[in-house]
């Protein structure tokens, strides 16, 4: 078996399967824009893991087992491994919030809440309290009502994410400037250099004016051009405010719970978002060797196979000189 911090190329998650309407991922507020060394620090296999869900928008589905599904060279041990070195880093936490509907319904929702500025274990509790403090002092969370049901946070079959407003405003650039014209690869690696502008209270018109005007006579490769464009003339970032309530609902309060089980803090106790028995269980599983690169006969999907012998002989089909006629004799 393969070291366990062997990391693979990831696929760009513009697929990515969403969790329910309203669910799944929440950004973390107040983070600092992205850079290429956001997650140095961690792991090869965290950093992939890491860098691949921070570029996922907000309510895709990123429990462990739709991570293994999509990242197809990690099983869910590995996954799952992965997820709780990046809660002890700071990255990720999972919180169970109580919502008011419109309807005056009242909902207990799971989110797993991704920061890419690692936040240490004060700053989560405190952004847990400040919801909380909405209740009575001291007051735990009041179980969820027979008729409003949890949230299912796994995603729907065959329900894949639509395609972001980031994205939308990257692949509109051609058609107002045609020397900005991007395959699908440049708005993807694109996306969350832009996402971050809209983030930050500029609209969609604002950053197309930012990336069209003022261009060089010729441009040879608008892919480099804009990400130097977006990530120099990246806006400030807003003044630190707690989270807004979504449209068509109001927070009530919020409690802690476990990254991978139920248990949420106010029926065990968690050590940086998870539980004992399931940091137990991770540890187990890393001891026995059972976290690292699968083989094939465990993926979630085959890998790409490679016929090596007919790759080679098509490469030296192509060096080899084609054979001239001989030139014909003149009369």
């Amino acid at each position: 078996m393969a070291a366990a911090n062997l990391s693979a190329a990831l696929r760009a998650p513009a697929a990515h399967p969403m969790a329910k309407a309203g669910y799944g991922k929440r950004h973390a507020p107040d983070q600092a824009p992205p850079r290429v060394d956001d997650f140095t620090g961690l792991e090869p296999r965290e950093a992939a893991i890491a860098a691949y869900v921070d570029r996922l928008p907000e309510g895709a589905a990123i429990g462990y087992k739709v991570l293994a599904e999509e990242l197809p060279d990690y099983g869910q041990q590995a996954c799952r491994s992965a997820l709780d070195r990046l809660t002890r880093a700071g990255h990720l936490r999972r919180i169970r919030v109580q919502v008011t509907l419109l309807d005056g319904q009242m909902r207990w929702v799971t989110r797993t809440y991704f920061s890419r500025t690692a936040r240490d274990a004060d700053w989560w509790a405190a952004h847990v309290r400040f919801v909380r403090g909405l209740d009575a002092p001291g007051q735990p969370p009041a179980p969820a009502a027979a008729d409003a049901p949890e949230a299912d946070t796994e995603p729907e079959p065959g329900v894949r994410a639509p395609r972001s407003e980031a994205y939308d405003v990257l692949a509109g650039l051609g058609r107002r400037e045609p020397r900005l014209q991007l395959s699908e690869g440049d708005c993807v690696g694109l996306e969350h250099l832009v996402g971050e502008w809209l983030a930050r209270g500029v609209g969609r018109e604002q950053i197309t004016q930012a990336l069209t005007s003022g261009l060089p006579t010729s441009v040879h490769s608008a892919g480099p051009l804009l990400r130097k464009r977006l990530e120099t003339k990246m806006p400030p970032s807003p003044a630190p405010r707690p989270e807004k309530d979504h449209p068509g609902e109001q927070l009530v309060s919020m409690v802690m719970m476990c990254l991978f089980c139920d248990e949420d803090e106010t029926t065990t106790t968690l050590d940086h978002g998870v539980c004992r028995d399931c940091r137990d269980q991770i540890a187990r599983d890393e001891a026995m060797g059972l976290t690292g690169d699968v083989p094939d006969t465990f993926l979630a999907r085959p890998r790409a196979e490679v016929d090596v012998a007919a790759r080679m002989a098509e490469l030296r089909s192509a060096t080899v000189r084609p054979v001239l006629p001989a030139p014909r004799p003149r009369r």
